[in-house]
């Protein structure tokens, strides 16, 4: 996917934990926008948690993806949260007015 590395984890409650690791751009932003997505219509877990921890660059398309991520599961009445926001990413969240929308505290 692009300068993103990929990793899943499903726990035994189901929740499948997303941890992405480098740039979220428009090098990434289609694989990881049909990820997300298809994570969600294909598996349908019963959340999904997003972890940013190891992203270094998110631009808007990026959001975009994480945001598509966040209305399929809505749609589907999957839970989905982003956590370990790294501070770049946070404050690009906040930038864009997403950060309450996909960050719960």
């Amino acid at each position: 996917m692009g300068d993103a590395v990929v990793n899943q984890q499903k726990l035994d409650d189901g929740t499948v934990v997303v941890e992405l690791r480098g740039e979220l751009d428009l090098a990434t932003n289609d694989a990881l926008r049909a990820m997300l997505v298809d994570l969600v219509e294909a598996q349908r877990p019963p959340r999904i948690v997003v972890d940013l921890l190891h992203v270094s660059f998110v631009d808007s398309t990026g959001i975009g993806a994480l945001l598509a991520g966040y209305n399929a599961a809505i749609d589907s009445g999957v839970g989905y949260k982003v956590r370990a926001v790294a501070p770049f990413v946070e404050r690009q969240l906040r930038l864009t007015g997403v950060y309450g929308q996909l960050v719960s505290p």
